[in-house]
């Protein structure tokens, strides 16, 4: 038996090509960033920042210090900030810290800091605590281009493709190095003390109808909650433990005023009218006029009123969860739950196509052949006009225009459905040639053009 296995050159560098893809396709997975982080990181941003240390010693210090500061301020103003709510507009994007960082430069201000720093401390003895310590902080950033002076290397290592609000922490994190370098470090007890009436909040910066908002406050016996939508006190919230859930029953602007022993924080957020919900299964729910189609949406209570604007009211109609349109018309629809006093609960859009147009068919005919003596039994031939896909629509044959092949070449018209025969007539005919049908539908008509032979046998 042989001790070797000879692979061909092609087979192998196809299997390290895999292997490469598979280990690529591990490291995506890996580096992900869960999108609950994201809501929670800007407030590991504030954290951080409480974290403070006495005057720098160095200039080189003091002044990174300072540039941080500067761009993180910059970097708000060019990314939209809402003073209301405290967030970024869009904290999920990245299109702007590229733009920013890299394509503007001014990452470049950052890293012409820290190499000034860089300088400041390879200056000392290599045995140096400072140094050391340096070393040690920076230490991802000196392998990541600090160390050789390679801006574009670092700058992309950085910042390429960095979500905005992961930006803020990244830009809070260099900062809280630069204050562990200097030492001296002590804590803003007067910002501690601001931040402990909610430690933490998850689904504020993107909330619909019918979603929940959480709060874990520090002690709920020792917090008082007001929420307030425009002037109306709401009390549409409920405690777990020190978790506070907010469920919003209206569209709008809600306001959460939290009281920890006198210190207030106060949260904004502006709450969405629900969407329809969607089925998994089913990624685009096509919609046709004339044809019912159901909706559903998350239970939402008080509702006064449907309005759309592609279907009359005769043609509209809710219940729990499920909204039931018949559109009169194609093109784009508006579709708006309202509650009973006038505000938006849910406000969604579909597109409506237009019906298409029906398949005709001959009844009791087997491959467009039928006999003469189930003719002569029936008296008349019978046409039906469907589609597969429009189940509850009714095509409704108006007229039909026919020849009968084997009598003449005259094209008669017959009204409804129905072809007529005489006796006289079927004992010479051949051939009925369907030469135009005309169908009406609730919302448009058809006249169907395309040919239909029936031989008679």
């Amino acid at each position: 038996m042989a001790k070797y296995v000879k692979i061909s050159k092609a087979k192998n560098l196809r299997f390290r090509l895999i292997s490469v893809l598979y280990l690529l396709f591990i490291s995506l997975s890996i580096i992900q960033i869960p999108i609950e982080w994201l809501r929670i990181n800007p407030y590991y941003v504030g954290y951080m920042k409480e974290i403070t240390s006495k005057d720098a010693l160095a200039p080189e210090l003091l002044e990174a210090r300072i540039v941080v500061t500067k761009v993180d301020s910059s970097f708000l103003v060019f990314c939209g900030f809402n003073e209301e709510t405290q967030f970024l507009i869009e904290p999920a994007g990245y299109a702007a810290t590229d733009q920013y960082f890299i394509r503007k430069e001014n990452g470049q201000i950052i890293f012409n800091a820290l190499v000034s720093l860089r300088d400041y401390y390879f200056a000392k003895n290599v045995s140096d605590v400072k140094r050391k310590e340096f070393e040690r902080l920076f230490k991802s950033d000196l392998e990541n281009g600090l160390k050789d002076g390679k801006v574009n290397i670092w700058n992309e290592w950085k910042f390429k493709h960095v979500p905005a609000t992961v930006v803020r922490t990244l830009l809070a994190e260099i900062k809280l190095r630069l204050n562990l370098l200097n030492g001296a470090i002590e804590l803003d007890e007067k910002a501690t003390k601001a931040q402990n009436a909610v430690k933490l909040a998850f689904n504020v910066e993107s909330l619909q109808l019918g979603d929940t908002a959480k709060f874990i406050v520090a002690d709920k016996n020792q917090t008082e909650v007001i929420i307030t939508n425009g002037k109306n006190i709401s009390n549409e919230f409920s405690w777990t433990g020190n978790e506070l859930n907010f469920v919003p029953k209206s569209a709008g602007t809600y306001s959460l005023v939290f009281n920890t022993q006198g210190i207030e924080e106060k949260i904004v957020i502006q709450i969405q009218p629900a969407t329809f919900l969607t089925d998994n299964k089913e990624s685009v729910q096509f919609v046709y006029e004339g044809k019912e189609t159901k909706l559903r949406y998350q239970n939402i209570e008080n509702i006064g009123k449907l309005r759309c604007n592609c279907a009359g009211d005769d043609f509209i109609s809710y219940k729990s969860g499920e909204v039931s349109i018949t559109p009169e018309k194609y093109g784009w629809c508006t579709i708006e739950l309202l509650s009973k006093n006038g505000g938006s609960l849910l406000a969604d859009s579909i597109y409506v196509q237009k019906l298409p147009s029906p398949v005709i068919l001959a009844k009791n005919v087997s491959a467009n052949k039928i006999s003469k003596s189930r003719l002569l039994q029936q008296k008349s031939l019978k046409l039906t006009a469907n589609h597969h896909n429009m189940g509850n629509v009714i095509y409704d044959i108006s007229s039909i225009k026919a020849t009968f092949i084997g009598i003449d070449g005259d094209m008669r018209t017959f009204e409804g459905a129905n072809i007529s025969l005489t006796a006289e007539q079927l004992e010479r005919i051949k051939y009925i040639q369907i030469n135009e049908v005309t169908v009406e539908t609730r919302v448009r008509n058809f006249t169907v053009t395309e040919p239909l032979i029936i031989e008679i046998i």
